[in-house]
């Protein structure tokens, strides 16, 4: 049997100049003979040189029993998954870049089926300094767009990549033959600098990370307002249909960046009579991270099944990045986006402390009970006007009484805290305007402070 040993690296340059030929390749993995006597715990090959347990070798095993396998650039492209992230790390600059060039489906294909956060994390972890900076410079959409590596190097990579496409296809408009073409690639562009317009905050605004972005058909997006690393709240915003990259983004990051603002200031109220709020911070994640539907395919859920896997593994990276001082995380759905929460926090493990549905069409849970929230803390919000939260369409109607969640008042009235003015929401499209009742109490839930909410 033979078992993969890493712990103790001999660098490139102590492999002299055939290191860094194009031909030599340069992830070099040591296996050896399992020793029943020696068991040394096997682990992944990683980084750039040959890499060596200091363990095997006091345990006796000599160096000359060692088998060495290579693997190059060549080898690299028929790899998948977390493989193929180690191995390509492992490569010079120059090589990942020629083989991402000469090839770019293989960073789609590993994007479309991502491997597990903890896999990626776990990776990004054992690689040194010199071999994270290298593979974030030269793989920049690979990087950014993995669940599991840190969020500052995800918003650093996509910036890079966001800005380099836009002068690609800059670059190329002009030159591109057919009409099909030309207008696809003046969509990506278009989508790119909305992307880029979304991520300049405002004066007294927090800082925005980028920590996805994807051009292709309607696009994807995920746009965090302040320090998700650190914030003591989180709150997700899911959109539902018609929310598109190109028309929607900064409408939806300005509602994020709205609900920001008043949990900010309902802290600095609260932490007047309770000094334990006053230090308290908030991050708000525009989460567009799905292709939403449209007229021709929303009452399908297939969509919705690649939200929740979306949403899911957004949600489990943040909590396996803050693990031992988890953040109070919510979710604040809307319509489809909404049956994709529900259907995240019932068909996977991780659970919220809060979720507020507003025009959610539901799901086939039925009582807020299936769902992974702490203390069925579930809020519901139906607008008048609205008919898509009696429709029961995807299978239950959470504002029934039946289904056991506390219903939240969007009808607009006079603030009971503050005794300012609320505005009303009216169809199924005004649940996050600025000054609603709706927002407030949005804003209250995601810090928890749901005992002022208005019903």
């Amino acid at each position: 049997m033979l078992f993969d040993v890493a712990a103790l690296l001999i660098t490139s340059a102590a492999l002299g100049p055939a290191a860094e030929a194009s031909t030599a390749p340069e992830s070099v993995s040591i296996s050896a003979p399992l020793d029943p006597g020696n068991s040394v715990p096997p682990v992944t090959t990683i980084g750039s040189g040959i890499l060596v347990d200091p363990g095997a070798l006091t345990h006796g095993i000599p160096v000359s029993n060692f088998q060495v396998n290579t693997f190059g650039p060549a080898q690299v492209r028929t790899l998948s998954g977390i493989s193929f992230v180690r191995e390509l790390a492992a490569l010079s600059s120059g090589q990942i870049r020629r083989l991402i060039a000469s090839d770019p489906q293989l960073v789609t294909k590993l994007i479309q089926a991502p491997p597990a956060a903890q896999d990626v994390a776990t990776l990004w972890t054992s690689l040194d300094a010199a071999t994270r900076s290298k593979l974030t410079v030269a793989a920049p959409r690979l990087v950014g767009s993995l669940d599991g590596f840190p969020a500052a190097v995800r918003d650093q990579a996509n910036r890079t990549w966001v800005s380099q496409s836009i002068a690609a296809l800059e670059k190329e408009l002009p030159t591109v033959d057919g009409r099909a073409l030309a207008e696809s690639d003046q969509h990506q562009l278009h989508m790119l600098s909305m992307v880029e317009a979304a991520l300049k905050p405002t004066t007294s605004g927090p800082a925005r990370t980028l920590l996805s972005a994807d051009p292709a058909g309607e696009g994807k997006a995920v746009i965090v307002l302040g320090d998700l690393q650190k914030a003591d709240y989180v709150t997700y915003l899911v959109p539902g249909m018609f929310y598109t990259v190109d028309g929607q983004l900064s409408a939806w990051t300005g509602d994020a960046a709205d609900l920001y603002a008043q949990q900010e200031a309902w802290l600095k109220r609260v932490s007047a009579t309770d000094p334990s709020q006053a230090n308290k911070t908030v991050a708000v994640v525009a989460w567009m991270g799905y292709q939403t539907p449209d007229l021709t395919n929303i009452g399908s859920l297939d969509l919705a099944n690649q939200a929740r896997d979306a949403l899911a593994s957004s949600v489990e990276t943040l909590q396996l990045q803050r693990a031992g001082h988890l953040p109070y995380t919510t979710i604040v759905a809307h319509s489809y986006g909404s049956t994709a929460a529900l259907m995240a926090l019932t068909q996977y493990s991780f659970s919220v402390n809060a979720l507020v549905l507003v025009g959610t069409p539901g799901s086939p849970a039925q009582s807020a009970k299936e769902l992974h929230v702490t203390n069925t803390n579930v809020w519901v919000g139906s607008a008048a006007w609205d008919p898509v939260p009696t429709s029961a369409f995807f299978g239950s109607d959470p504002s029934a009484p039946s289904y056991g969640a506390h219903t939240m008042g969007v009808s607009g009235g006079t603030d009971v805290v503050a005794g300012t003015k609320l505005g009303q929401s009216i169809g199924h499209n005004e649940y996050f305007d600025p000054g609603t009742e709706s927002v407030r109490n949005m804003a209250l839930i995601g810090i928890d402070h749901a005992e002022m909410v208005m019903p």
